[in-house]
């Protein structure tokens, strides 16, 4: 699968912009009949797989009945995903039960992480940076 390109914006360290890739798939995520249809990052730094929490009310799913845990990433403290069992369905190819969080840390975002978790303990992930491309097998 190819590498997405996202356009940065120009910053003191990089005054012309850049341009960065990311291994980015789309994917839908399934709670019993309802679905959504979304991107996320593979992300072999997640510990688990997380969407932006804005996702719950399309999915008519409820934070206040979900256990929850803080989780933090690169530049934020500890926010907290409300964790489900879900499925997702990766294009229509496979299709697979998962436990995700949901976390308002990723709304302004608007795309999930694929992490360790849920993930990467079900798929093979080969990076090929230079290449521009990503692959993914199942285990």
């Amino acid at each position: 699968m190819p590498y997405s390109e996202l356009p940065v914006s120009p910053s003191p360290a990089f005054p012309l912009g850049r341009v960065a890739l990311r291994p980015i798939l789309k994917l839908t995520i399934i709670a019993e009949r309802r679905h959504l249809s979304c991107f996320a990052i593979v992300d072999s730094g997640a510990d688990h797989c997380v969407f932006p929490r804005q996702f719950l009310q399309t999915l008519g799913l409820d934070p206040l009945s979900a256990p929850n845990e803080s989780i933090s990433g690169v530049g934020s403290s500890a926010i907290p995903a409300h964790f489900f069992n879900v499925s997702i369905d990766l294009q229509g190819l496979v299709r697979f039960p998962v436990y995700v969080g949901f976390t308002a840390g990723l709304d302004n975002v608007g795309i999930g992480l694929l992490g360790q978790n849920g993930f990467f303990d079900r798929f093979h992930v080969h990076f090929k940076l230079t290449q521009r491309i990503y692959e993914i097998e199942p285990i």
